[in-house]
């Protein structure tokens, strides 16, 4: 790998301290995937860093908060750790509980790190780390020279700035904890709303659009809706692989009863069209709700009336397994709709995240932070949208509660910056945080001092690929008009 594939951040809960981070290669292996680091201080004193989840059990702490992202495939790797109540991280094991165990400055320690193997098809993935450090895309994937083998620690209580110094390195061995997840991403329109997980996509329908008030009957306006949803249904789901499910939904106005018998109505009425329109070649199967299950929230954190969010709440939705593309086809996929865009191949990694492209600033009592976004870049089938938050308070910054969690949407409302969505004014689409399992491809803003800065960014779905620039919408904030995307 060529040398340059270098980032910076803070890193440390307590006392975060600069670091940086090399990639040395990303391997391939019969079995595993060797991700190879070089990491150092940049602080004038040694630091602890805090690179992995599994905290002080054994003395030891590893570098479990590295992942990563296959953009293309839409799936997110987790490092290879032991299978059972501690879940060590396997590859290098970093000594705590004293001194000289820290990172001293100037000192190069040279890290692997394990993860499930990759398939053959994958040539570039995306170092997302849960960090405050920037991602970097575009890591191509080399052959694995030799397998890994067990490291000991260096002998040197005491390395020199400018030397290199061996932690010690465990391989996977014994009962391993393998995990692999699939991204899912939530994309609204005033139309219809978009979600997909893994294989299974939801196209959600409004009902205000679809029927008239309190009713099950279809409105003028919902033959173009539905066929457009017949055109994308056909395109996408499988019929190999049934049911095509229509739920209906409600908001939380009227007794819960009434509203789970609308729901089912008004999903039967879909269904018979999907049935009239696509043909016997596919099964389905129609079911209600009600209000159990709704995506945005029906009142205000002040107890208010959300009209907007119960009108986000009103939906039929369609669910269906997507097609799978043959092996032998190349190319980009289908986008799942005319606001999505299509997959490209791996961003290339980019030395730096380019000009400040817009700011906003927040203020909590006397905590202030100001947030400078850079231009978003295309990844895969994603976006990625980096930025710097720095500290304008005059005291130390403590990232308790979470500055930018959002509160409008059941789906993003956990994550780090789920305040964070990205608005298409053409379409009105918004993008919201991709997710992955119960987390997101984030990562979050740290505790530090005045004038320090930490480095964020958040993964989202791809807009179309004529959208060129966009609108961040931050909950509470503000918002950034005029985004580019490149």
């Amino acid at each position: 790998m060529e040398e340059g594939f270098v980032r910076e951040g803070l890193v440390g809960f307590d006392a975060p301290a600069p670091f940086r981070v090399e990639v040395k290669a990303v391997e391939r292996h019969s079995d595993l995937t060797a991700l190879k680091l070089s990491i150092m201080t940049t602080a004038e004193k040694p630091a602890t860093g805090d690179f992995g989840y599994d905290g002080l059990r054994g003395n030891s702490t590893t570098f479990g908060r590295f992942r990563l992202l296959d953009p293309v495939g839409g799936k997110v790797y987790f490092t290879l750790r032991e299978k059972d109540a501690g879940g060590l991280t396997f590859g290098t094991r970093h000594p705590m509980g004293s001194l000289s165990e820290d990172f001293r400055p100037g000192v190069r320690y040279p890290v692997e790190v394990y993860f499930p193997p990759l398939p053959a098809s994958v040539k570039a993935v995306s170092l997302v780390p849960d960090l405050p450090v920037a991602p970097m895309t575009g890591l191509p994937i080399t052959d694995g020279a030799a397998e890994p083998v067990a490291k000991e620690r260096a002998q040197s209580e005491e390395p020199s700035p400018g030397t290199e110094f061996q932690w010690p390195v465990v391989p996977p061995s014994g009962e391993i904890w393998s995990g692999v997840s699939g991204v899912n991403e939530f994309v609204e329109t005033p139309q219809k709303t978009t979600y997909e997980e893994g294989g299974q996509e939801t196209v959600g329908l409004r009902t205000d659009v679809l029927f008239a008030f309190d009713k099950a009957t279809l409105s003028d306006k919902a033959a173009a809706i539905l066929d457009e949803a017949v055109r994308e249904t056909r395109e996408r789901a499988d019929p190999a692989k049934p049911p095509i499910t229509i739920e209906g939904h409600t908001d939380s106005k009227g007794e819960t009863s009434y509203n789970q018998d609308l729901s089912v109505k008004r999903a039967e009425v879909v269904r018979d069209y999907l049935v009239n329109k696509l043909g016997p070649g596919y099964t389905y199967q129609a079911t209600g709700k009600g209000e159990s299950e709704p995506i945005a929230k029906n009142e205000n954190p002040d107890g208010s009336d959300n009209p907007e969010g119960r009108a986000r709440n009103r939906r039929v939705e369609i669910s269906y397994r997507i097609k799978e593309e043959k092996p032998d086809v190349t190319g980009t996929t289908v986008p799942p709709s005319d606001v999505r865009g299509f997959t490209r191949p791996p961003a290339p990694f980019q030395t730096e995240a380019g000009p400040v492209a817009g700011s906003l600033q927040w203020q909590r009592g006397d905590d202030r932070l100001r947030i400078d976004f850079h231009p978003l870049r295309r990844d895969g089938a994603y976006v990625v949208a980096a930025f710097n938050v720095v500290s304008e308070g005059a005291s130390l910054f403590i990232a308790v509660p979470a500055p930018f969690n959002g509160w409008d949407s059941v789906f993003s409302a956990g994550a780090e910056y789920g305040a964070f969505i990205l608005v298409d004014p053409a379409s009105k689409a918004r993008f919201h945080p991709l997710k992955m399992a119960s987390k997101f491809v984030e990562n979050w803003v740290p505790s530090f001092q005045p004038g320090q800065i930490g480095r964020g960014y958040v993964y989202y779905p791809a807009p179309a690929d004529n959208v060129t620039s966009i609108t961040l919408e931050a909950e509470n904030i503000g918002q950034v008009a005029n985004l580019p995307i490149s």
